[in-house]
């Protein structure tokens, strides 16, 4: 039975796909909606045999690659990391299918949007459930595949086309270290296989090269989810539809190397170097990407840089190698999260495609549902009691302060929940509160969504209040008391307070704001973070141009130019033209000589023969 946990998404796929034009807009609507449905009532039932009964099922498919030593099997696995990744990632899949039903009505392509995401879906669970690091690269490729895809949906829209070959290319950074660390640990371990190579770890002679290993796995997890260094295509992937950005930040893509990361903890304790490194990387990717989400005026490139902050943390918390914690807030996480841009779908779906905050304003009386929603995410976004992002998000803070010597992590921590609670509130302020600054047309023409919509917000609505409460027991397992003073303990409740109260009175003291924006040292801050601390330009003018110069003057003007064509194009082309004009004169037309040199020939033949 639950075999067919991978099963009905590819079933799924293939109707819609290949058989989306016979079976219409309605039955693409179906066929998707009802397989993830059946799907997840399986993975409930998965859920409660493995958390309930405590088992652990593997189910042996077939030997995929058996060279020599080198030996790679299709086998799937279920455990209780696997059973939390699977109910986030087809609970969320599901919802979104269900809401794209909506969103999504119209489009002339809507049987090859909903084949993406159940094709999304499926690699994602290939991803989660593989059994050997091989089986994990299907998955990890092929979500890949998909977010270009499907960022990509509306591709005759320029910024669509680049904002997906840039989350292709910077992704492949990530990959390729991904790939040379599959190679390295293979040669020095023998095997690929989870239950093969975290127990060989133990015995492997050279530290370094598991520090080496373990670092090249940790480029592969800064690409997929968007650390500092290659995070730069999660905001412009934004471009996708809206249920698009809800999958890939909720449930499906950038949670895949966090993933990594808890599936191999084992494998990283063998690395404390790389663990510190992991530390320094994830608290840095919450302050920057949070100091960032401050000035966005993007609706969705708000909430997306509210993702890269919360990875941040999850990665953050791995290093201190507390990785159930880490699974519990990316479990959290995907319900507010999702909950958030689907709300944020809702209010650009209600005043005509509209994204700019600044365009919006005194949308509370129109889109009163709408509101509840964003507000509710919000405050479980900040981490306010006692909402679901309270649970992991504060359990976070409250370990990171009981290892002093790893300080910052602790501040940068703070500071971004601070920033957090200021963006977040910004947006709502500029959205819902601040007046109008939409046109009469679309003032007037604005309403909910419709009974899909409302459904899958309200079911998030929800979660987003209660699952944190609910699983925690579950997911994360039982900690010693951590010996935490009170007033350390509050520290992020303080800081969150504040942010929310800076938000409040520079949104209500627009004297205040002008004052602080005339000053020039002001001014130079809000422009270094409103160009993404310049990493772009950065790396396109350090690292891109000159390779491309390189590219160009080496690979194309020598190589292809003059070495290539010397030898290929012109000297084969000069060669066999000139031949071809000495033999044409061979070409007499008499048949009577073809008739005597075919005799000869047959002649010379028998006699050799």
């Amino acid at each position: 039975m639950y075999l067919l946990i991978l099963l009905l998404p590819l079933l799924s796929f293939l109707v819609c796909f290949i058989f989306g034009r016979k079976v219409g807009n309605e039955g693409v609507k179906i066929v998707s909606v009802f397989s993830l449905s059946l799907t997840l009532f399986i993975v409930c039932i998965l859920w409660k045999d493995i958390n309930m009964n405590q088992e652990i099922f593997y189910i042996k498919l077939w030997d995929w690659i058996n060279v020599g030593v080198f030996n790679s099997f299709i086998h799937i696995q279920y455990d209780q990391i696997v059973a939390t990744m699977l109910m986030l990632i087809i609970f969320i899949s599901l919802l979104v299918h269900l809401y794209s039903t909506f969103y999504m009505e119209g489009d002339p392509h809507l049987p090859r949007f909903m084949s993406y995401l159940s094709l999304f879906t499926l690699f994602m669970i290939i991803l989660v459930t593989s059994s050997n690091l091989i089986q994990l690269s299907i998955g990890w490729e092929g979500v890949g595949l998909c977010s270009y895809l499907l960022i990509n949906f509306w591709y005759t829209r320029i910024q669509a086309n680049k904002s997906a070959i840039k989350a292709m290319v910077v992704n492949k950074v990530g990959d390729l270290g991904m790939l040379l660390a599959m190679m390295l640990i293979f040669l020095s371990l023998g095997s690929l296989n989870y239950n093969v190579l975290i127990p060989t770890s133990y015995f492997l002679d050279y530290p370094y090269i598991m520090d080496f290993s373990c670092f090249l796995l940790l480029i592969g997890v800064i690409g997929k989810s968007a650390q500092i260094g290659l995070h730069m295509w999660l905001p412009d992937a934004m471009e996708g539809p809206t249920p698009v950005s809800a999958l890939i930040h909720a449930a499906t893509m950038v949670t895949a190397g966090v993933f990594l990361i808890i599936r191999l903890s084992p494998f990283f304790e063998k690395s404390p170097t790389v663990l510190i490194i992991i530390i320094f990387v994830g608290s840095l990717t919450a302050f920057f990407s949070a100091s960032i989400g401050l000035v966005q005026n993007d609706i969705k490139k708000v909430i997306a840089y509210s993702t890269c902050s919360q990875l941040g943390y999850m990665v953050m918390i791995c290093g201190f190698s507390y990785y159930d914690c880490g699974l519990f807030h990316l479990f959290n996480h995907g319900f507010f999260k999702a909950l958030l841009f689907l709300s944020a779908g809702s209010i650009i779906h209600a005043i005509r495609d509209e994204q700019d905050i600044r365009k919006m304003g005194n949308l509370i009386y129109y889109l009163p549902f709408s509101y509840i929603c964003i507000l509710v995410g919000s405050i479980s976004l900040m981490g306010l009691p006692f909402l679901t992002g309270f649970y992991s998000k504060d359990l976070i803070l409250e370990i990171a302060n009981t290892e002093y010597i790893y300080s910052y992590a602790l501040w940068l921590g703070l500071l971004s929940a601070s920033f957090t609670a200021f963006y977040s509130f910004r947006l709502i302020c500029y959205v819902f509160i601040n007046k109008t600054q939409l046109n009469k047309i679309n003032l007037m023409k604005i309403h909910e969504g419709g009974w899909n919509l409302i459904i899958c917000l309200f079911a998030l609505c929800i979660l987003s209040v209660s699952i944190g409460y609910f699983t925690q027991f579950t997911i994360i397992r039982d900690y010693e008391p951590l010996i935490i003073l009170n007033n350390d303990k509050m520290k992020p409740l303080y800081l969150t307070i504040l942010g929310v109260l800076l938000c409040l009175l520079f949104f209500f003291n627009i004297t205040l704001w002008w004052k602080s924006f005339t000053k020039k040292s002001f001014k130079k801050v809000y422009s270094f973070v409103l160009g993404s601390w310049y990493f772009d330009y950065l790396i396109n003018h350090y690292i891109v141009k000159p390779f491309m110069k390189v590219g160009f003057n080496v690979s194309y003007k020598f190589i292809d130019n003059q070495i290539l064509e010397f030898f290929g194009p012109t000297i084969i082309y000069n060669k066999v033209t000139s031949k071809a004009n000495e033999l044409s004169k061979f070409y007499s037309g008499n048949i009577s000589i073809y008739t005597f040199m075919f005799i000869a020939f047959i002649y010379c033949f028998l006699i050799k023969f």
